[in-house]
């Protein structure tokens, strides 16, 4: 599996359509962070990282590796 690297724009599915986003960081251990006033959490490793991402809108996302792909 092919890591993506900070700056990446990438989308993933939302409601009936998709997002997107630019990964800002990537974590290689579990990580928490609070977004909007919500925890959001994600388990990461070194095989299957997960990602910050921030959409167009200055909205800031926390992705697995499996939940998003590169934009086309």
């Amino acid at each position: 599996m092919k890591h993506y690297a900070v700056n990446t724009e990438v989308e993933w599915k939302w409601g009936n359509g998709s997002a997107t986003g630019n990964i800002r960081e990537k974590f290689t251990s579990d990580v928490e962070r609070t977004i909007k006033g919500s925890t959001v959490k994600r388990e990461a490793s070194d095989s299957d990282p997960a990602y910050l991402i921030e959409q167009s809108d200055g909205t800031k996302v926390l992705k697995s590796h499996s939940e998003i792909t590169k934009s086309s």
